[in-house]
């Protein structure tokens, strides 16, 4: 990547900056605003508009000293000095200035003639201070493809603070008045005031500019994420500046390199929309449920750090392969525009050299995968052509559909068997006989490697291939160290076993380091330095890239030594010394352990009650798809909208689940295995995994604003913590699929749990969950036994039968109809077993009151009754 292509990507993230200025922070000369506004600022009808585009111009000015010191070259790059090139999109003079003005419009999905009567109306600046960003998912609207539009209320607004797991939830204002102008500007003095003091902390400003960017990058995303990007005049305030800043940047890059490949480096070249000036293009990574748990060989011993680290591994593939793209491509990072849950969209130029790196790219993946997963895992990519036309309001559905139909067919040939297709001729060879297993034990599927042999990270498992060696690695550092280094793979580091052994796709070599490896920044060979985890008030780190892909992962602490729930069941006594001296405060906490923590105390203080076992929760958002495409009308479905809507949605997974796992005690044993994008998967106690769910699913809908168009569905398996990974991974898949399809059987879609094998609305989890509470109080007041419980398993099997008969269209026989007697057979059970304790008229009105409840149940829920009863039976076994 040069330098020019480099400036205009950091062009496009600085362009707006003066939006989120404090004008009496800058501190700035009495007269400067007067001296410049001609300079930067467009005039209309008598008066200055656009005064950002000056206060971007005095930002640069006044903190000079906290940014690079190429930003204050004039040569640094080709053409405009970086000030002009950020400060001058609205008064274009230059062509380098000219692309930064289309980019920026383009980023709002206006055309040529649409943004000029957009520029002639007067804004209203009177008002900015208190305009607060306006959620997206309040207009979202399923499917409505032809219907008329309902009239959208805007009842939620996002505070404007720092982005934080606390902030990213809009509250309601129910028609009042925001603030007025004084309170309106302390806040974005406050704001400012801290984006400044972070932008000093900021590394590797004197090493690497390229890097320092990044950084950069992620400071605008902490501080202007909550910051509406159009804030007065006739818009709707839904686009943050953030996600405006960073689309303008990738869209800048792009058009740049078109230009100077094309030799059409001017302003009448540039303003033409008609030409096909980019490609969109979008990635995929095929196999990661296989990749993740997916293994012929002993996983125990090391499946916890396995999980781990290969999940993780998942997430560096996803965000290499994107980066690899960029730099074969010669564009700077801003240009990965999406990126979460194993996809990933970049805007390249349209060129026979971007073409020909796309293709590259693809290959030198996949010609990796292919030798280290033999086909499990490939990497799929496709690319449309599209002109500036393509990105406006009235045609850029139609440009994303169509790449989501690339990409829906790239699927289809996810392996090109003319080039991968036949024997692996070097398998058996690659086999060393002299190691202490010939096959790694860790997958069963690659060779053992001598390089690992006996290594300190694989205790008594002696040997292992290269890959799972690092998949443990990873798994091993990501619990105790925040920060992760992406350097060349001929990087020299001090602790070369604090690294990978096989550097993914032969290229990018991993490490886990405190330091700033300034060295290394200022070689060129630190390419990506990020920081994984939240603080704990939930706050995003500064100072580096934060990157939040790592999830939660429940560690032992103290009081985990006092625990005797691990000591309970059947174990041998070597069993339970194994458990008792795998508790080391601070190491991850096993799944055997977590499984323990499902037992609940007995009320006599005895042995502890209950069923050790695993829940594992998948779920994902309900046609999210035909939401994204098709939920927002024509006039609002821009490229920055989009990314504004798309990250929103990764953050309630990969920043508000981390913090809830991580801060509330009833879920602190709940393991993310992975959560980003718009699904997520965890592991934990079974009957906490079935409390989270209700509890995503209220937060999930005070995150979307109430809206019964936006919900996701959610399947749960129960294991043994001994089960293979991949019978726990079908299994919840299993069910999320079996919610899925109860949404496409039914006219309408709502969000639907399955457990225990029944589907239920969340509307009946809730009324069941109701149903709950009455078994416990009647077992607490003794009116019923456990062996009543029991019985009722077989009324609730015929009162199912029974809703399904009456269901079905066709006739059935004369001997099904034995499932109607469950009534008679309830009325004959509650008199002899409930409330035995009880006599004369207050036995009567206890059983009264019971089978009257019970056949409600049956009669409403048929056999999705098994959902509380089970629940309440496997909390007390």
């Amino acid at each position: 990547m040069g330098d020019t292509t480099l400036k205009m990507g950091g062009g496009g993230i600085f362009h707006d900056v003066g939006k989120a200025v404090d004008v009496d922070g800058l501190d700035l000369a009495p007269d400067y605003i007067e001296r410049n506004a001609d300079l930067y600022q467009p005039s209309r009808q008598g008066y200055y508009t656009h005064r950002h585009a000056l206060l971007t111009a005095a930002f640069i000015e006044r903190y000079k000293d906290l940014l690079p010191s190429e930003l204050s070259m004039a040569q640094w790059g080709e053409g405009d000095p970086f000030i002009n090139l950020t400060a001058m999109h609205h008064k274009p003079e230059t062509p380098m200035q000219w692309i930064i003005t289309v980019a920026d419009r383009l980023s709002s999905g206006l055309d040529r003639h649409g943004y000029d009567e957009e520029a002639d109306v007067p804004t209203a600046p009177k008002d900015y201070l208190k305009t607060r960003l306006w959620p997206v998912f309040e207009e979202l609207q399923f499917p409505g493809i032809n219907e008329a539009r309902q009239t959208v209320s805007r009842r939620y607004r996002y505070p404007l603070a720092p982005l934080s797991a606390k902030t990213i939830f809009p509250g309601r204002i129910d028609g009042a008045t925001l603030q007025d102008d004084s309170e309106g500007k302390e806040a974005y003095r406050s704001l400012f005031s801290s984006f400044v003091k972070n932008l000093d902390g900021l590394l590797h400003r004197s090493e690497n500019v390229a890097l320092w960017f990044e950084h950069f990058d992620s400071l605008m995303m902490v501080y202007t994420s909550l910051v509406p990007s159009a804030r007065a005049g006739n818009v709707v305030p839904d686009v943050s500046l953030y996600d405006h800043c960073r689309t303008t940047a990738a869209l800048a890059a792009a058009l740049y390199l078109y230009h100077r490949d094309t030799d059409t480096m001017n302003e009448e070249a540039i303003k033409n929309y008609d030409e096909a000036k980019f490609l969109l293009v979008t990635g995929d990574f095929y196999g990661i449920q296989d990749f993740i748990f997916k293994g012929y060989g002993d996983t125990k011993k090391l499946r916890s750090k396995l999980l781990r680290g290969r999940s993780f591994a998942v997430s560096l593939f996803s965000e290499l392969a994107a980066d690899l793209l960029c730099r074969k491509t010669g564009l700077p990072f801003t240009s990965v525009l999406l990126q979460a849950a194993g996809k990933f969209t970049v805007i390249a130029p349209n060129t026979p050299a971007a073409a020909d790196a796309v293709a590259a790219t693809e290959k030198e993946i996949n010609d990796w995968l292919i030798r280290i997963t033999y086909g499990e895992n490939s990497l799929g990519l496709s690319s449309r052509e599209s002109g500036p036309n393509d990105f406006t309001k009235k045609n850029f559905r139609n440009l994303w559909q169509a790449a989501q139909e690339d990409m829906e067919r790239k699927k289809l040939n996810r392996i090109n068997l003319n080039e991968y297709g036949g024997e692996v001729s070097s398998y058996l060879n690659s086999f060393n006989n002299d190691l202490s297993h010939r096959i790694c034990p860790l997958c069963g599927k690659r060779p053992s490697d001598a390089s690992v042999e006996k290594s300190e990270l694989l205790g008594q498992v002696d040997s292992a291939c290269k890959l799972c060696r690092d998949h443990v690695f990873l798994g091993t550092k990501l619990v105790k160290k925040n920060r992760l280094a992406v350097l060349t793979s001929d990087a020299e580091l001090s602790d070369p076993a604090n690294c990978l052994c096989e550097p993914i796709f032969g290229k990018y070599q991993v490490s886990f380091s405190t330091g700033a490896m300034n060295d290394l920044a200022r070689q060129g060979k630190l390419l990506r330095y990020w920081n994984l985890s939240l603080g704990d008030d939930g706050s995003i780190p500064t100072g580096i890239t934060a990157r939040l892909i790592n999830g939660y992962i429940p560690v032992y602490k103290d009081e985990d030594d006092c625990d005797e729930r691990i000591l309970v069941g059947e174990k041998s006594e070597g069993k339970k010394l194994e458990l008792i001296e795998q508790i080391r405060p601070g190491d991850p906490k096993t799944l055997e352990h977590i499984a323990c923590k499902a037992l609940n105390p007995s009320p006599e203080g005895g042995t502890p009650m209950g069923v050790a076992a695993l829940g594992i929760l998948k779920a994902d958002v309900d046609e999210l798809g035909s939401l994204m495409a098709w939920g927002l009308p024509q006039q609002s479905f821009t490229l920055s909208r989009l990314a504004t809507l798309s990250r929103q949605l990764d953050f309630f997974f990969s920043l508000h689940l981390p913090h809830l796992l991580k801060t509330n005690p009833e879920y602190s044993d709940v393991y993310t295995v992975f959560a980003g994008g718009d699904d997520l998967f965890v592991i934990g106690p079974w009957n906490r995994i079935i409390g989270l769910v209700s509890r995503l699913k209220n937060d999930f809908a005070d995150y979307v604003c109430r809206n019964p168009n936006i919900h996701f569905s959610a399947g749960i398996g129960l294991r043994k913590a001994h089960t293979p990974l991949e019978q726990m991974a079908r299994d919840a898949e299993e069910s999320l699929e079996m919610s899925k399809a109860a949404n496409r059987n039914r006219d309408t879609i709502s969000g639907r749990l399955t457990i225990f094998g029944h589907t239920v609305t969340y509307d009946e989890q809730d009324e069941l969950a109701q149903i709950k509470a009455d078994l416990l109080r009647w077992l607490h007041d003794e009116w019923v036994n456990s062996a009543m419980l029991y019985r009722l398993n077989r009324l609730i099997d015929m009162a199912g039968l029974e809703q399904r008969l009456l269901l079905r269209a066709q006739p059935f026989r004369l001997a099904d109809m034995a499932c109607t007697k469950w009534r008679a057979y309830l009325a004959y059970s509650a008199e002899r077993n409930l409330a035995k304790k009880l006599t004369g008229a207050d036995h009567a009105a206890a059983v009264q009151e019971m089978s009257q409840a019970i056949a409600g149940w049956l009669t409403k829920f048929g056999s999705k009754v098994k959902i509380p009863l089970w629940e309440v039976l496997y909390n007390r076994r």
